[in-house]
């Protein structure tokens, strides 16, 4: 019974997510809006990050922006235009080059680079082990990001941070019965995914080998986490207030908990739940 729940936990399917850049032409720019559009790319999301250059030559490009999708209508996606700070350089001359038709997107740029928000060892070590697909960045290294910003709870500007500076595509979180992945940069949720296995030791704010997380003494992020599971739920509903399969997870893992429910509220919820804003899949 339990290689069976190790099988279903470590599912080829647990990360069905594109793990390399997916190159596509601009159809159409609007400058106005500072928006562009493409063809829709298969296995695609709301939320998505890529990255737009432009080629003057088989050999030389230059990066003009990032892009986020933001909708997604039949054959055509349209994505707005974020300004890459990261290269800005006073010291040195800026290009004058616009995003034009033909440019080249990479979409769900650096996703084979991720992030495992997890419980405990146990369970950190069996999911990365098994998904060689992916370059796992080691949780350390945010935890010793959130002990010099003073967090032990970590907040979403945290997760942005860690992910610019060591270019993280993707975050995984594991909570209750669910792996919940989202964009590093938008922080909006591409994939959620149930499990037949929960974790009982829970370690906080998540397994980490870094023993020990300064806090500040006041303000958002300074207090430490409780509850690692209700932690994350409330943390990625705050920031997916559009993602109907997450509000409602939220609603009733809190009535489950008012109302001092065991596990089944779990089942429950998965088996009448029938409208997802995102891929959701079920072992």
């Amino acid at each position: 019974m339990r290689l069976f729940l190790l099988a279903l936990l470590l599912s080829t399917t647990l990360f069905g997510l594109i793990n390399a850049p997916i190159h596509t032409p601009v159809t159409s720019v609007n400058e106005d809006e500072e928006e562009i559009t493409i063809s829709t790319l298969k296995n695609t999301e709301v939320g998505m990050y890529g990255a737009v250059s432009h080629w003057f030559d088989k050999r030389h490009s230059v990066a003009l922006s990032w892009v986020e999708i933001t909708k997604i209508e039949g054959e055509v996606t349209t994505l707005k235009l974020i300004p890459i700070l990261a290269l800005e350089q006073s010291a040195l001359p800026s290009g004058t080059w616009k995003v034009k038709v033909d440019d080249d997107v990479a979409m769900a740029y650096n996703y084979q680079r991720a992030m495992l928000i997890a419980p405990n060892a146990s369970i950190y070590k069996k999911i990365t082990t098994y998904h060689k697909d992916r370059q796992w960045v080691h949780p350390d290294i945010f935890a010793s990001v959130l002990s010099s910003n003073g967090h032990p709870s970590p907040l979403k500007e945290d997760f942005a941070l860690v992910c610019r500076a060591n270019n993280i595509g993707t975050i995984a979180f594991m909570f209750d019965k669910s792996i919940v992945t989202v964009d590093c940069q938008s922080f909006l949720i591409i994939q959620n995914k149930s499990t037949t296995v929960k974790s009982k030791e829970q370690q906080v704010p998540f397994y980490t080998r870094v023993p020990h997380i300064e806090n500040n003494w006041f303000g958002d992020g300074s207090n430490e986490i409780e509850d690692y599971d209700a932690y994350y739920v409330d943390l990625l509903a705050e920031h997916n207030p559009e993602n109907h399969w997450m509000q409602k997870y939220q609603h009733a893992r809190n009535r489950a908990s008012d109302n001092n429910e065991d596990d089944s509220w779990f089942s429950s919820f998965i088996n009448s739940f029938t409208i997802s804003a995102g891929p959701e899949e079920e072992d």
